[in-house]
C-alpha cells in the first residue's frame, strides 16, 4: 500500500495512481492515429528525464516510451511512497517495477521519480532514477 505524506491530496494520488497505471501500457502501435494516452499528463513543452536519457516535449516523449517498450512485454509499477515539497507542486516518489522482457525472463527494479506539477496537475518536469544494468544483463543472458 502506498504510504503518503499529509499534505497529498486526493486529486494528487488519483493523478499518481493514474499516471503509473498508463505507464503500464504499452503506447499505440498507430501514434499517428491514437494518441498515447501517457502525454495527457505532462505539459507540451515538459522535459523528461529517464535514467541518462534526456528528451523534451510530446514527440519525444513519445519516441522514449517506444523506444522503453521495444525489450518489455509487460510491466506493473508499485510505488511505495510519495512526498511532496514545495506546496504539493513537486512530489518525490519511490517504488519498484516489476518487468517481463522480450526473452521471457521478469525481472524487478527499484526507482525513485522527482516531479512537478501545474496547478491543473500537468507535469512540467519528470525525472526518474532508476539502474538499467539489471535489465540489461537479463537479456544477455541465454
Amino acid at each position: 500500500m502506498t504510504k503518503y505524506s499529509p499534505t497529498i491530496t486526493s486529486s494528487l494520488k488519483k493523478f499518481i495512481t493514474d499516471f503509473y497505471l498508463t505507464s503500464d501500457v504499452a503506447p499505440p502501435a498507430a501514434l499517428t492515429e491514437t494518441r498515447d494516452p501517457y502525454l495527457n499528463f505532462f505539459t507540451e513543452d515538459a522535459p523528461l528525464i529517464m535514467g541518462s536519457t534526456r528528451v523534451k516535449g510530446h514527440n519525444e516523449i513519445i519516441e522514449l516510451r517506444k523506444g522503453m517498450w521495444k525489450v518489455v512485454t509487460k510491466r506493473h509499477h508499485v510505488v511505495e511512497n510519495v512526498a511532496s515539497v514545495e506546496d504539493n507542486n513537486t512530489l518525490l516518489i519511490n517504488g519498484y517495477v516489476d518487468y517481463t522482457l522480450i526473452n521471457g525472463k521478469s525481472i524487478t527494479s527499484e526507482w525513485a521519480a522527482r516531479m512537478h506539477l501545474t496547478k491543473d496537475l500537468k507535469m512540467e518536469f519528470y525525472q526518474v532514477y532508476l539502474d538499467p544494468s539489471l535489465t540489461a544483463k537479463a537479456l544477455a543472458e541465454d
